[in-house]
């Protein structure tokens, strides 16, 4: 698996043009509606951090986009994630590319976790639960 230095290296290495495209639409969202989060490469996928902290991170597959958070957010968009029928596992969730209308669940997670994780200053949530 190749290593990744920056964002653009990782945009890069997806082959769909169209999906890379739409991944670089979804990572330019969360930037622009939450600024104050830095963008970097962590364990070969982009992530979102907050003042230090982890808020979300991304893998672009085949077909969809995985999506990684805490513990606490997963639980707490559960309900959404159910109503939009989105295919989950016991810690992450996936949005086929083409569903930008599932970007509503981002920000129900990313809100969630910038407020609980205000005060926390590790990058992984030591209050975790689930894992």
């Amino acid at each position: 698996m190749a290593k990744y230095a920056n964002v653009e290296e990782y945009l890069d290495s997806i082959a769909d043009a169209n999906h890379r495209a739409e991944f670089k639409e979804l990572l330019d969202w969360v930037h622009a509606t939450w600024p104050q989060l830095a963008c970097e490469v962590k364990w070969n996928q982009p992530m979102f951090t907050d003042h230090g902290t982890f808020i979300i991170g991304f893998t672009a597959l085949t077909n969809h986009v995985t999506v990684g958070s805490e513990p606490r957010a997963f639980e707490h968009a559960m309900p959404m994630i159910e109503r939009q029928h989105l295919k989950r596992g016991k810690k992450t969730f996936q949005i086929p590319f083409a569903r930008s209308d599932a970007w509503e669940v981002l920000e129900q997670i990313i809100e969630f976790t910038i407020a609980d994780k205000r005060e926390v200053q590790t990058f992984w949530d030591q209050r975790r639960s689930g894992y």
